[in-house]
């Protein structure tokens, strides 16, 4: 393939770039996920370590205590998800029918 060719290629591929916009409850839901992720484990586990459990294996409990969040934390996440998916899904259907 000789570089005119190729140039014209990318030129054509550069051209028929589209972008996408992603809705802003989308990222927020994302971003406070993320910071969710981050904060709650790490407070539940200081806080469960310092305050709540007792003991010689008080950092294993208040550990598992963290992992519990952090899955509690993603599956909160993909349950609004799920739910943003249905309702556009949803509006989606009653546009094409006006």
């Amino acid at each position: 393939m000789s570089s005119a060719t190729t140039e014209k290629a990318v030129d054509y591929l550069v051209s028929q770039k589209t972008s996408v916009e992603t809705p802003r409850g989308v990222l927020f839901k994302l971003y406070s996920h993320t910071i969710m992720m981050i904060i709650l484990p790490l407070s539940t586990y200081y806080y469960t370590s310092n305050y709540y459990f007792e003991g010689e294996n008080k950092t294993t409990y208040a550990a598992l205590a963290a992992a519990g969040i952090a899955n509690v934390v993603v599956f909160s996440f993909i349950i609004t998800a799920i739910w943003e998916d249905y309702s556009s899904n949803t509006q989606q259907k009653r546009n094409k029918e006006d």
